[in-house]
């Protein structure tokens, strides 16, 4: 089934101002936002399980069901097509994490998230290869202060397509400033995840308004396929 802005707000002028594009397979690259080891599981006994035990459930089931498995799909074709592959980790650099903005210091401990660590480092699940680019990031848009757009650009890309968490924090921050600075910007929505289902739409529908495309990992894949055979 595809994923359809309209069915979500009805009201926009989606015909006026939605961004249109069809993938291109030459210039198209997979970006896989900070799918990282200690984010895959949500514990019960935490003061958000203890709290809002009905979020823990709804994230592991969406990472489990969803996530993992449409990531790993979309990395198994770009793989086997030759396509280049691009992960982001987020997270502190040392670990006094004093390099981080002070709205992420009050907002989290930074624990054994910082580089070096294993919660650090990408989901073995979907584990990089040596051909693959990672990119470490201390904010939500994988491409402000890092080398993403140069060695994006540098590939000879132009789309991205983008799967990852949080929707609507690192995915969405990713993808609006890809738009914004030049790049067609598509977001697989079952290859992502965030707190709430109404906060991933919501983000989805940011995204789909202006700014790129959202679409389903089977329509994006159906899509590229269908590209390299014309």
């Amino acid at each position: 089934m595809s994923w359809i802005p309209e069915d979500y707000d009805s009201e926009w002028p989606f015909d006026l101002l939605k961004t249109s594009f069809k993938l291109d397979p030459q210039i198209t690259a997979l970006l896989i936002i900070d799918v990282q080891s200690g984010d895959l599981v949500r514990e019960p006994d935490t003061a958000l399980g203890q709290k809002y035990p009905e979020i823990v459930k709804y994230w592991n089931d969406r990472i489990d069901q969803f996530v993992i498995p449409n990531t790993k799909r979309l990395i198994n074709h770009f793989r086997e097509n030759r396509m280049r592959v691009v992960y982001t980790r987020n997270g502190n650099v040392t670990p006094h994490g004093v390099q981080s903005t002070g709205r992420l210091k009050e907002s989290s401990d930074p624990g054994d998230r910082y580089r070096g660590m294993p919660a650090y480092e990408i989901a073995s699940q979907i584990y990089p290869s040596d051909d693959d680019l990672v990119v470490d990031k201390l904010t939500s848009s994988a491409f402000h202060n890092t080398m993403l757009d140069h060695a994006l650009r540098n590939m000879g890309i132009r789309d991205v397509v983008i799967a990852g968490i949080l929707t609507d924090m690192c995915v969405f921050g990713t993808a609006r400033m890809a738009a914004e600075i030049g790049y067609n910007a598509l977001i697989c929505e079952d290859a992502c995840a965030t707190n709430t289902q109404r906060a991933h739409n919501e983000a989805l529908l940011m995204h789909a308004r202006v700014f790129g495309r959202v679409s389903t990992t089977q329509d994006a894949l159906d899509e590229l396929i269908q590209a390299k055979h014309v």
